[in-house]
């Protein structure tokens, strides 16, 4: 049951950094004028990694997910 609440949380922390990232992604938009096209630049690349690693912790936490139930499948 630990370990279920443990992944709970990591969607959750998903979940809050996808939000984050939203917020990056406006500041972006609001950013992009001719005066701040390096601002731009930084906050687009920035979003980029930020994105990289959300896919890789959810990954993480889907595997996790699957490994339990196949365990416990087993189990019963």
């Amino acid at each position: 049951m630990e370990e279920l609440y443990s992944i709970m949380r990591d969607f959750l922390e998903v979940e809050y950094n996808q939000e984050s990232l939203l917020c990056l992604l406006k500041a972006a938009e609001a950013a992009y004028t001719g005066k701040k096209q390096v601002e731009a630049k930084l906050i687009a690349n920035s979003t980029k990694y930020y994105l990289q690693a959300l896919q890789e912790e959810l990954k993480a936490a889907i595997n996790r997910l699957d490994s339990y139930i196949a365990e416990n499948a087993k189990k019963q």
